[in-house]
């Protein structure tokens, strides 16, 4: 017989007007009655979100699409019990009881009834998920984002209308560029670590923090929310608690880092203390570019001798103190279809200047081999 499973049916809040979710009561988006995960509640649950944000209604729109989404869960959770108790000459392993059901099954009910669905999974313990619900045809306000997870003494979601704080993946495109990481407490609560950014973005990296008290019916609270002015290309949180980034990190002053001039890739690592994320370590990886970056940096912040070992000869050091380089004028600009690999490169001084730096990679690495005015002409 086909087991009925309680999945968490999210009370509807108050019309809201045109805004996007967290609801009118913040995280606290209280979880009720039963549900049961058929496809034709699914169904009315889809139509009925999608009619709420045609309306704009958002609030309200928002509680069904998590109704809805609490069915799905509840069609996955049925369907591996099922898959377990089945007949084979084989018995199945036991099901983790604390892991949540398959996600893609969760999305293909939802996508199947006329609803996207985009779905991150946090890792660590207990697993969180990070749930985009919006009408792939409609406007795009319409939509909604949460958490859930897996209610420990039964079958049923858990789910969380994401808070005000938290970061939400929506706010950073469809592109964004994030991570998601989970750890249980020695108490019986929980932690959550969300960052998203878009990528190469001058708005920088929002991270937050959040815990759970032990309880069932306690939801996340956000303990820290910071932006860090940098640019990500991958972010990943360690099992440690730290933060790695990699992408092009903070702005340099002394280029001008448009979205299609080269970039250094650096690989960054922050700590959390005192209510703040350190840096710890950098890398840079070795390109011409980032070789030329040093010696520029080098020649404008200390003295001409302190480029030397970013140049293949005391000659450069000349070439580029006759051109004034060392005045620091204003950030360079990379020549267009300019790459951070390329060996010969053209910058843009300020008016009509212009240099051409070739530089040669010499027992492994990078270094500025020659530096010329020249002539960029734009087309």
């Amino acid at each position: 017989m086909k087991r009925l499973l309680l999945v968490a049916l999210l009370l509807f809040p108050g019309c809201g007007g045109n805004r996007v979710d967290p609801p009118p009561h913040g995280e606290d988006d209280e979880v009720g009655a039963e549900a049961a995960g058929d496809s034709d509640s699914l169904a009315a649950w889809a139509r009925r979100t999608r009619d709420l944000w045609a309306a704009g209604d958002s609030a309200g729109a928002g509680a069904v699409a998590r109704q809805a989404f609490g069915g799905a869960w509840a069609q996955a959770e049925d369907a591996r019990a099922s898959a377990q108790e089945a007949t084979t000459s084989e018995r199945l392993p036991d099901v983790r009881k604390d892991l949540p059901p398959s996600s893609a099954q969760v999305t293909d009910a939802l996508t199947r009834v006329g609803l996207a669905v985009d779905i991150v999974e946090s890792h660590g313990t207990p697993v969180v998920w990070q749930v985009l619900v919006s009408d792939p045809v409609g406007s795009a306000s319409a939509r909604t984002e949460f958490w859930a997870w897996r209610d420990p003494h039964g079958f049923s979601a858990v789910v969380q209308g994401l808070p005000k704080d938290a970061p939400a993946r929506a706010r950073y495109g469809p592109d964004a560029v994030g991570d998601l990481a989970s750890r249980a407490r020695s108490d019986g609560g929980a932690e959550l670590a969300s960052a998203w950014a878009r990528p190469r973005s001058r708005g920088g990296l929002e991270v937050a923090l959040a815990t759970r008290k032990r309880g069932d019916s306690e939801h996340f609270s956000v303990t820290s929310n910071r932006v860090l002015p940098i640019e990500a290309d991958t972010v990943l949180f360690e099992d440690t608690g730290a933060l790695v980034i990699i992408g092009g990190g903070g702005r340099d002053p002394l280029f001008d880092e448009c979205p299609t001039c080269p970039h250094l890739e650096r690989r960054q690592r922050y700590t959390f203390n005192n209510g703040q994320w350190t840096l710890g370590e950098e890398k840079v990886a070795a390109t011409p570019y980032a070789a030329f970056v040093s010696f520029m940096h080098a020649l404008r912040e200390g003295t001409p001798d302190g480029a030397l070992p970013y140049a293949s000869s005391p000659a450069v050091i000349e070439q580029a103190t006759a051109m004034g380089l060392e005045l620091g004028r204003g950030p360079l600009r990379a020549a267009p279809g300019t790459l951070a690999t390329d060996p010969m490169q053209r910058y843009r001084t300020g008016g009509a200047g212009a240099i051409e730096v070739s530089l040669t990679n010499a027992s492994g690495r990078w270094v500025v081999d020659d530096v010329r005015p020249t002539q960029i002409v734009i087309e």
